[in-house]
Parts: C-alpha cells; sequence; structure tokens
C-alpha cells in the first residue's frame, strides 16, 4: 500500500473552509443557482448549437463563482472567468507527467533565467503571475463587497442574510469568524476559493460533454433515462436536484460516464511521505506515484467490457456507484470536498437536457452521423 503525503495545518485548514461552506450538509444553499444555471444553458443552446461550450463554460463558471465569491458572472469574456480558464489551461500542462525535467531534476529550478534551457523560469514566473491574479482579485472584490454588506446591515438593522448578496464560500467564512480574519488565515481562505474554481471548472465542463456524447451515441440509454426523468417530474415542472434520490437510472448514467472516460485518467501526482515497497518494488521517501485511475476503472477483472457504456452494470445500486466515485474524485485526504457541489450542478444539466432534449448526432451533407464509434479526446495535460 501506497503512503501518501500526509496534510500539513495550512492544507487542512483550506479543505475545512471548503467543506464548511459547500460540503454535503451545505450545498442545498446553491440548488437555485445550479437548477437556473442548467436551464439557462439547455435554453441558450438550443436557440444557438454552435456555442454550446462557451455556453457550458460560462454556466458552470457562474454556478462556482457565485458561489465561492457571491458575483454574478457578466459574460463569456468577464475577467472573473478568463482569468481561472487561462490558470488552470497552464496547470493542466505544469501538471501533465514527464512534461518538465526540473520535475525530475529539481536543481534545475536554481538556474540564471538567462541561461539557454531555462526559459521554463520565464514560463513559470509567467504563469505564477496568472494564478494569482486569478485568486487574489475576486477575493478582494468579495471582501469589500462584505464589509460593504456589513455597513448595509448596521444601517437598516437588518442582518447579513437580509443584504442583497447572495450565499457564497467568503462571506460564509467572514459571518462565522468571531474576530477579523488573520493574514494567514486570510491566505487559506484565498486559496481555498481559488481551489474550488480550479478543480471544479474543466472537469464538470468535461463531463457534461461526454455526457452529451454518450447520449448521442446511445439512444436506447437516453431513452431509458428520459422516461425515468418523466415519471419522476411529469410534464408540469422541469427536475430539481431535490428529484436526485428518485431517479436510480440516470445516477448510474451519471456514474457510467464519470467511469467510461475519467476527465482525469491519471489522477494528480502524489509523493510518499516515507520508504514503501509495492509489489517487490522498493519506492524511496519522496517517489512521484501516479495514480492510474484509467485502468482502475477500465479493469476488465472489476467491469465486463469495460469500453461499453453500460450504465445497468451498477444495478441502480448506491453502493456499486460509491466504488467509481471513490476514485475519480481523489484518494484519502486528498479526496475532493466539494463531491456533492460537482455532482448537483451535472445532475441539474443533465436532467433538464433528458426532460427537454433529444440528443443526437449531427449528420454531415451525405445523412450520416459526424461522431462515430471510433472517439479520440483532446487533452491539455492532466485533463481530458
Amino acid at each position: 500500500m501506497f503512503v501518501l503525503q500526509p496534510y500539513g495545518k495550512k492544507w487542512r485548514k483550506q479543505r475545512k473552509y471548503v467543506t464548511q461552506a459547500l460540503g454535503q450538509t451545505a450545498v442545498s444553499a446553491f440548488y437555485d443557482s445550479q437548477e437556473k444555471e442548467a436551464r439557462k444553458f439547455v435554453s441558450n443552446v438550443l436557440h444557438d448549437t454552435s456555442r454550446l461550450k462557451k455556453e457550458l463554460e460560462l454556466r458552470i463558471g457562474t454556478i462556482i463563482i457565485s458561489a465561492t465569491y457571491g458575483y454574478y458572472l457578466k459574460d463569456e469574456n468577464d475577467p472573473f472567468l478568463r482569468r481561472p480558464i487561462t490558470t488552470m489551461e497552464n496547470f493542466a500542462k505544469v501538471t501533465a507527467p514527464g512534461a518538465w525535467l526540473v520535475d525530475f531534476v529539481p536543481q534545475l529550478r536554481y538556474l540564471p533565467k538567462w541561461m539557454p534551457g531555462a526559459g521554463f523560469l520565464k514560463t513559470a514566473d509567467k504563469w505564477r503571475k496568472h494564478v494569482f491574479e486569478s485568486s487574489y482579485t475576486p477575493f478582494r472584490w468579495a471582501q469589500e463587497k462584505y464589509e460593504n454588506q456589513s455597513e448595509y446591515c448596521a444601517r437598516s438593522k437588518g442582518t447579513i442574510s437580509s443584504a442583497p448578496v447572495p450565499p457564497n464560500l467568503c462571506s460564509t467564512i467572514f459571518t462565522t469568524s468571531s474576530d477579523r480574519l488573520s493574514q494567514e488565515d486570510e491566505e487559506q481562505l484565498i486559496w481555498a476559493a481559488a481551489s474550488i474554481m480550479g478543480g471544479g471548472l474543466d472537469t464538470n465542463v468535461s463531463t457534461v460533454l461526454t455526457f452529451l456524447l454518450a447520449m448521442s451515441l446511445h439512444p436506447d440509454v437516453q431513452a431509458k433515462a428520459q422516461a425515468e426523468v418523466d415519471s419522476v417530474v411529469g410534464s408540469d415542472r422541469l427536475p430539481d436536484i431535490a428529484d436526485r434520490d428518485s431517479m436510480p437510472y440516470l445516477r448510474s448514467v451519471m456514474t457510467e460516464v464519470f467511469r467510461w472516460k475519467p476527465t482525469a485518467p491519471l489522477g494528480l501526482p502524489h509523493a510518499l511521505s516515507v520508504d514503501d515497497v509495492y509489489e517487490g518494488y522498493h519506492l524511496p521517501k519522496g517517489t512521484l506515484v501516479i495514480p492510474n485511475v484509467w485502468h482502475m476503472l477500465h479493469d476488465p477483472s472489476v467491469y465486463e467490457n469495460p469500453g461499453d457504456f453500460n450504465p445497468d452494470r451498477y444495478r441502480n445500486s448506491d453502493e456499486e456507484m460509491q466504488k467509481v466515485s471513490d476514485l475519480i474524485f481523489g484518494f484519502g485526504r486528498r479526496r475532493c470536498p466539494g463531491i456533492s457541489f460537482a455532482e448537483g450542478s451535472f445532475f441539474a444539466i443533465a436532467a433538464t437536457l433528458l426532460a427537454t432534449c433529444e440528443m443526437t448526432s449531427a449528420l454531415d451533407s451525405e445523412g450520416k452521423k459526424i461522431i462515430g464509434s471510433d472517439l479520440d479526446y483532446t487533452a491539455s495535460g492532466t485533463i481530458m
């Protein structure tokens, strides 16, 4: 068994902040936002299918940024969205296994920036600036908004909940802190907030696109899921996230999307905190460990015909679905604390699509489907 790098106090505090605001017991506060943006996404794409990916980024970005900072994106060019997208593109490249020699020869980081072959240091400086801009700018906006909100409440003799700012992670931490945050705690909150966008935007967009692909390729699965949605919500309303427990087949479809084409097929690198032995191989402390999530989810001894998209393999069993969730959302202490929030957004979009649309492949000039059975995914580092 591998022993993973334990969290330090700072990392634990960041995780605590995210869990406090977006954990399983708190996510219901964001259902309304998730459902509203899901419906806007479907409505806008039905009017212009060419904008599908941009609209998806905007709506998922709006859900995340609103829940994190209380800020509502103006449009797809809003800097609060563009900056983190650029940062995530850089992050995917940085964390790609084997992409940077300095990962294997750490001493290279001490090279003078003017030396030939040290161009990666200039790239690091440039990308570090993007990280700080995308992390600090929205936090300072949220901080100022909260302070103005507090003044509004004092003048109107109201409460924080009555002020004109939606619930969000930053305001939750500000409100529950008995005193003003220390500089160290503020730093941890800044990075905790940034990690939500970093961990949620690309992965959610990729997951929804895979769902659309799967529904287009498997009309029988789509029809079965639509029948379940119709049986639960009828024809007088759209599905809500609260309907999720009544839709085990749709949950199975979502799980199969996660398993079939995982967004991070190699997970994220971890480092051993102590020496270890695995199948006769000695692995010294500090060894970089890359979890092969793809293989674990496509192991034929666990999943029969793993290349097939087959939601029935879970038999509507939450216990079987949990086995996939335990892999795709990370391991141990590094397991994503925003699982419930991410699954809520995915469910809202998937259920709304099934309730209102028929998802099919576009046809070429000869009437043949453009999407075939041989699928190649683009990759930008660690994210598919």
